[in-house]
């Protein structure tokens, strides 16, 4: 038994971690490797397990057993026939349940983790197109967290715990992304960098997208590329490219600077329209804000945790 897809949407893959110190930065992956680690912490799985990555439009799933579920990333509010699927909670998926998905809040990835684990029948590897019918197997990996959470949850079919949206607004609301240079602009491209307000244009996948705004020059010399997630770009028509997940840099391409890591999660989840504002930052500021970032997800990880620990106890 597995789950199948009775439509694809768009964009729809399995995502995994190989190195979770470096998830946010590789150039392969989730594109919101935030939402894949917050999706199997709350489950108790690996937190290198595969999540599956959708975007708008989502697909529609079928669950052919039951499983645990978690959704983590966009606000996409799923739902079934029978109920409302909430974000950043644990669910109790049944044996012929349908998961769809309304057009989201905010956001445009959504991450779905599985309790024990999945991956593609017939191609582990996730390298697939899909179509419908397209299955996924479940690995029925189970822990002893996760057997006794499929006890808990029978009747009320979802935890009572998550993570509150107010704890995650710090991260994914607002527009304002740090940034540090790889080479040098001139001086009023510098300013105007930090003074327009950027859009994000039609010209966008999870390789990365262009910016409508202020156009922007660099002084002539030679520039220092570093490959890496939230790297920033001038192409030939001087506006901003933003690179997301993508192996090859594009050498057309004059890059200028990177966004900082702890911003990569609410990079991810920009959007055509969206807005972006820039500011520079020092490698001292950058270091006392990652810190934070970093401190912030031990906590919810230790309140994670907690409520672990809480359902196994009952």
């Amino acid at each position: 038994m597995s789950i199948v897809f009775e439509t694809t949407g768009v964009f729809t893959s399995l995502q995994h971690i190989d190195d979770v110190a470096h998830a946010a930065t590789s150039l392969s992956g989730p594109c919101d490797s935030l939402a894949h680690i917050l999706g199997n912490a709350l489950l108790g799985n690996d937190i290198t397990k595969e999540t599956l990555e959708m975007t708008f439009t989502a697909p529609v799933i079928r669950f052919e057993e039951r499983t645990l579920i978690a959704l983590t990333g966009a606000e996409f509010y799923a739902y079934t026939d029978e109920r409302d699927i909430a974000p950043f909670k644990v669910h109790l998926m049944e044996k012929g349940d349908v998961l769809k998905f309304r057009q989201p809040k905010k956001g445009t990835r959504v991450y779905m983790a599985v309790a024990g684990g999945m991956h593609f029948v017939n191609n582990p590897s996730g390298n697939i197109v899909l179509k419908a019918g397209t299955r996924i197997e479940l690995e029925r990996d189970y822990n002893e967290l996760q057997k006794k959470m499929f006890v808990n949850l029978e009747y009320q079919k979802h935890a009572a715990w998550g993570i509150d949206a107010y704890s995650l607004a710090r991260l994914y609301y607002s527009d304002v992304f740090h940034i540090t240079n790889t080479t040098a602009l001139d001086t009023l491209s510098s300013k105007q960098l930090t003074q327009d307000i950027y859009t994000v244009t039609q010209r966008f996948d999870r390789t990365g997208f262009i910016l409508d705004g202020q156009k922007v020059q660099v002084i002539p010399n030679k520039n220092t590329s570093v490959e890496r997630c939230g790297t920033l770009q001038i192409t030939q028509q001087y506006d901003i490219a933003v690179s997301l997940k993508h192996i090859t840099q594009d050498d057309d391409y004059v890059q200028f600077g990177y966004i900082a890591d702890y911003h990569l999660a609410k990079l991810s989840q920009k959007k055509p329209g969206s807005k972006l504002l820039f500011k520079w930052v020092d490698q001292e500021e950058m270091t006392r804000q990652k810190e934070s970032y970093e401190n912030w997800i031990k906590t919810v990880m230790h309140q994670i945790a907690f409520q672990h620990n809480i359902e196994l106890s009952k």
